[in-house]
């Protein structure tokens, strides 16, 4: 029996070989249908009949990729080859250990989650799902009815935890309607979803203005809520769950890293500026230590571009205040009919030069005085004693100082 079975594998590898090279891959496949395989390929390269398609997709699946194919298949036994090692879910939990409360009740690839098994173009995790072929909301819930917050818990066991310290958690006591309560005030009706991925709102799936809506519904009474939908955020395509993660409380406002280094996560060039020479006081862990972005910048609404709580120069003047005059003599750089106000001089964040100044020292002056390149070359503006009340004088027109 055993001679027979090293014979049938020799000569499978042979017509493996010849057929692969004289009609095609596509033709000796189909060559293969209805043709008895063997019991055992033990040492065998699967892909002699089965193709390397594993090897040429955007996300392949390590085993299969690396021709590992026996870490999830039979190479013998009954009923022949190619039959899986185990029918549950430890089959991948020998590999994925990490992942032993993610979806307890379910079968990782039957529940229309990673049934992609030897690997996708699509999803680096498996999931034949596109948000393309996504429905929304809406259509995804479609007669569904609602189960309560128990039943989402009991295969999404990892979000227990963190949904009990939520402040959204809170959803789920008091008098409220079935609908505005716990996963599926959210999520929407889940009995369509009950053992399958489909059926419900997926975020990771679903547009930014859907997801923003669904966040508004509650929100809406929120002060900055008018502003927030023409913020330069929601025109760049970010959501609220771009920095907001509604299952979880470790930070304030359902924050998913402290309030800096929330912002920092996107806007690496301030984060250089930050470390600047010269730069403002920031501080990434407390707040009593330093600045935080949203003392200037309200990332739900705003001033302009740049999303600034006040007009600039009256933000500056908040902590600056002796800076702001009125004064006798105006410097006319710091009107912002006339210029960039504070900006004109000073870079918000940070600066390779001393005290926050766009260029080095007399070369801030020269940028609007050009007629004074050669006035005293040697010396500082301000530093040498002359213009040195340079952001406005009750005294002077020139601006020296007393």
């Amino acid at each position: 029996m055993a001679a027979r079975r090293s014979l049938m594998t020799i000569v499978l590898i042979a017509v493996g070989v010849l057929g692969w090279t004289y009609v095609g891959q596509a033709q000796f496949f189909d060559s293969l249908e209805g043709m008895e395989a063997p019991e055992d390929v033990s040492g065998v390269d699967c892909a002699m009949c089965h193709g390397s398609a594993a090897q040429e997709v955007t996300f392949p699946h390590a085993p299969a990729f690396e021709g590992k194919c026996d870490t999830c298949h039979q190479t013998t036994g009954v009923g022949g080859h190619g039959g899986l090692v185990s029918e549950t879910r430890s089959l991948c939990l020998n590999c994925h250990q990490d992942k032993s409360e993610h979806y307890p009740a379910l079968t990782c690839w039957t529940s229309n989650c990673h049934s992609d098994m030897h690997g996708s173009n699509l999803d680096p995790f498996l999931n034949p799902s596109r948000q393309e072929d996504y429905p929304g909301f809406a259509a995804s819930t479609e007669g569904a009815q609602y189960v309560g917050t128990e039943t989402c818990l009991s295969c999404h066991q990892g979000h227990r935890r963190e949904w009990q310290k939520s402040m959204h958690s809170l959803t789920d006591h008091g008098t409220r309607p079935i609908s505005e309560r716990g996963c599926e005030s959210c999520h929407g009706p889940g009995s369509n979803h009950w053992g399958r991925r489909a059926g419900i709102g997926v975020f990771s799936m679903a547009s930014s203005k859907e997801i923003d809506d669904t966040c508004l519904e509650c929100h809406k009474s929120d002060t900055y809520v008018p502003d927030y939908k023409g913020t330069r955020h929601v025109k760049e395509g970010m959501s609220c769950i771009e920095c907001h993660d509604p299952h979880m409380q470790t930070n304030k406002h359902n924050l998913r890293k402290t309030p800096n280094s929330m912002c920092l996560t996107c806007h690496e060039s301030t984060r250089v500026d930050f470390a600047k020479f010269s730069h403002h006081p920031l501080d990434n862990e407390d707040p009593r230590m330093g600045l935080m972005c949203i003392d200037c910048h309200n990332p739900h609404g705003g001033e302009g571009h740049e999303m600034l709580k006040q007009v600039k120069d009256d933000l500056c003047f908040e902590c600056h205040a002796d800076k702001q005059g009125p004064f006798i003599f105006e410097h006319a750089g710091y009107d912002p009919a006339m210029g960039n106000g504070c900006f004109t001089c000073h870079s918000a964040h940070g600066s390779s030069n001393p005290d926050l100044l766009n260029f080095s020292g007399r070369g801030t002056c020269m940028e609007c005085h050009t007629d004074r390149a050669n006035h005293f070359p040697a010396q500082n503006c301000w530093t040498s004693g002359c213009h040195s009340d340079h952001h406005g004088s009750n005294t002077d027109f020139f601006f020296f100082g007393n």
